[in-house]
């Protein structure tokens, strides 16, 4: 039986969340090795970014299993952040 050995995803150098955002505009990015400014969550001084895409599912598929071993990895919008419309009755 031919097993085929797991692709380590690719690992971008750190970037800053700047960076990130103008390299991947309105995407979902998954991120590890996170210098923080603050505890807020986008607050990002750098990182290291592990996959993009438009999709958020996408991205987390990507996130989840590698947590384990980067237990700050998490995945962000780079876009702007939209409030869900309100209802009017």
């Amino acid at each position: 039986m031919l097993t085929v050995p797991a692709l380590e995803p690719t690992i971008s150098e750190p970037m800053t969340w700047a960076d990130i955002c103008a390299t991947y505009p309105d995407q979902w990015v998954g991120v590890v090795d996170i210098q923080k400014n603050s505890e807020a969550a986008y607050d990002i001084r750098s990182a290291r970014v592990i996959c993009h895409s438009t999709n958020r599912g996408d991205v987390l598929d990507r996130v989840l299993p590698l947590r384990p071993r980067h237990d700050d990895a998490r995945h962000l919008f780079t876009g702007p952040i939209r409030a869900p419309f309100p209802r009017f009755l």
